[in-house]
């Protein structure tokens, strides 16, 4: 009886039900304000038409990410870079917020702040994750070119979520970030073919050991040299209190929303909470944040970069 009043209470005043618990400084699935749900981050888990792919738990939000590769031509203003892109899908499967196209729609009787829905919408998850991996310099796309001028990788990044319970903006971007470490670029071979000039693929399969071109693990191709290693992290603003990696509830309710992205590589000494180089910023709402709370954020987010640095580089 106890749990129905409290899901009752929560349907009909989700603040008021949230500011409850923020009073005292938990929160309903009793993590401190400032604490994230456990993190998992698995590589390598589709085998199959896929150079590279990852999967991503935060929490019960799940996302696995795919990256399929093409050749085409290059942009004649930029003749030795290839291209990057980025999908993200959502379905009735991931949260029955979402229709079958992927768009978000509003559930009868609920309502959701501003933020919540820059934050939530298929599109504007897109822009953000293809925008982070750019201004980041994660890639460098001159490592896509294969012939000046005449051919270069297509890198497709499709960030498929299961389950959506919250922050999929941070679950997105780890999951893009892990599948673009796991990538390896076939080997590849220039001949023509009727006259044409054609690229051939020798497969990303290792059949024997070869000084060049072979990973360690095991896998035949060419690893990219990441740049960076971006870390996101995203903190929900509800009445003047942070709550670190909110979840769909939480953002739905908040004032504002700001997620900062650290990157992992430029963190040096374990002490030190301000070595790294913060990578991007972006907020939504209408909460107004004042440089300390903005100085506040940004310790949070190299204390999470510094927590994942070594578990995705060891991976």
């Amino acid at each position: 009886m106890m749990e129905q009043s409290l899901e009752t209470f929560q349907s009909l005043d989700p603040k008021a039900y949230l500011s409850k618990f923020t009073t005292s400084n938990t929160r309903p699935d009793a993590r401190p304000l400032h604490s994230v749900r456990p993190t998992t981050i698995v590589p390598t888990v589709i085998h199959r038409n896929t150079h590279g792919s990852s999967l991503v738990r935060l929490g019960n939000t799940q996302v696995t990410t795919g990256i399929s590769l093409s050749v085409g031509t290059p942009s004649p203003s930029c003749p030795h870079y290839g291209e990057l892109d980025v999908t993200v899908h959502l379905s009735p499967l991931s949260h029955g917020r979402y229709t079958a196209g992927g768009r978000i729609q509003h559930e009868e009787g609920t309502s959701s702040t501003s933020s919540a829905i820059a934050y939530q919408d298929p599109q504007g998850l897109e822009s953000f994750v293809k925008r982070s991996l750019l201004s980041s310099k994660l890639v460098d796309l001159k490592e896509l070119g294969l012939q000046e001028g005449k051919s270069a990788w297509k890198v497709h990044v499709s960030c498929v979520v299961l389950n959506h319970e919250g922050n999929i903006v941070d679950a997105c971007l780890l999951g893009a970030v892990s599948a673009l470490l796991d990538l390896r670029l076939p080997l590849v071979k220039f001949g023509t073919k009727n006259g044409k000039e054609i690229v051939q693929l020798l497969g990303t399969d290792c059949d024997q050991s070869k000084s060049t071109g072979t990973m360690n693990d095991g896998r035949k191709g060419v690893q990219l040299n990441l740049k960076t290693i971006p870390i996101p992290l995203t903190v929900g603003i509800f009445e003047d209190k942070m709550l670190v990696d909110p979840t769909m509830e939480e953002e739905d309710v908040c004032d504002g929303m700001i997620t900062v992205i650290v990157d992992a590589l430029s963190l040096k000494g374990d002490d030190d909470i301000y070595d790294g180089k913060i990578l991007g910023l972006s907020k939504s709402g209408e909460a107004i944040l004042k440089p300390e709370d903005i100085a506040a954020c940004a310790q949070l987010a190299m204390g999470r970069a510094r927590e994942l640095r070594d578990i995705l580089i060891a991976k």
